[in-house]
């Protein structure tokens, strides 16, 4: 446990949290997307904090997509999901080709993938705002290949960068029109694929530190807890009062996340 005195307990309590909201989501609770900025803020090595975070999330992602799948399997639209595979993995390669190698095309310093994720928070921000009105100008609608092809590999660049593929798979599901349970539990399986494939470059590219897993290990038990609430909220209650609680938080760590990085 000596990797553990790196940390003080104002450190674990926020890291904990943080794998504790992202839990909710997955759990159907919108509530993950101000996560990664909270994570970022309180890294305690602040230096590579955007990559050492993100780094640290996806092997906890991928235990919490297989918990969230538990609860949610039997109402998984697998169909729906099959348009938007082939070009997510597309998507998870050019991004870690271009972005995320240390031979990439396209280097990205830990400054400006603070600023990408604090902006890429602002637009979520943006995005929920007014959801409502783009919910009232678009008519109900299947997938399709294109659409698939679009909005996968947009969630592929964005999730191997940031985690980022909230609101890329809500505008490819919301026109759809699913009931909620549904559309939580497609939600689910289809970052549980990506995240399975994600694990492959990061490994590859040494993104994912022994010391890290360490740190998820001892923090695991708030995983089932933070998917067990969110599940049992979505079935309880309304949740805009939460939301819109939570997307105030999320710009403004958003915002500082960015005036940090600068």
């Amino acid at each position: 446990m000596e990797f553990l005195n790196a940390y003080s307990f104002l450190d674990l309590f926020w890291i904990g949290l943080s794998l504790f909201l992202i839990g909710m989501s997955k759990g159907g609770f919108p509530v993950g997307a101000v996560a990664l900025p909270i994570l970022i803020l309180v890294w305690p090595a602040q230096a590579q904090a955007a990559r050492a975070a993100v780094g640290f999330m996806l092997p906890m992602l991928c235990l919490m997509d297989l918990v969230a799948l538990f609860f949610y399997w039997r109402k998984v639209q697998w169909g729906r999901l099959v348009y938007l595979m082939p070009a997510t993995v597309l998507g998870v390669v050019v991004a870690s080709y271009l972005f995320v190698s240390d031979s990439a095309m396209i280097a990205v310093s830990d400054k400006a993938l603070k600023i990408l994720i604090g902006a890429l928070g602002i637009v979520f921000v943006i995005y929920f705002a007014t959801k409502k009105w783009i919910l009232r100008h678009i008519h109900a609608s299947e997938p399709t290949w294109g659409k698939g092809a679009v909005f996968g590999f947009a969630a592929g660049i964005t999730s191997t960068l940031a985690h980022a593929a909230g609101p890329v798979m809500q505008m490819y599901l919301l026109p759809q029109q699913l009931e909620k349970k549904k559309f939580a539990g497609t939600s689910c399986a289809f970052f549980w694929m990506l995240n399975l494939i994600k694990l492959i470059p990061f490994a590859m590219l040494g993104r994912i530190q022994p010391d890290n897993l360490k740190l998820g290990g001892v923090l695991l038990p708030v995983v089932p807890l933070g998917v067990a609430l969110g599940w049992w909220l979505t079935h309880k209650t309304e949740q805009k009062h939460y939301t819109i609680l939570i997307y105030a938080v999320l710009l403004i760590t958003s915002v500082t996340l960015i005036l940090k990085a600068l």
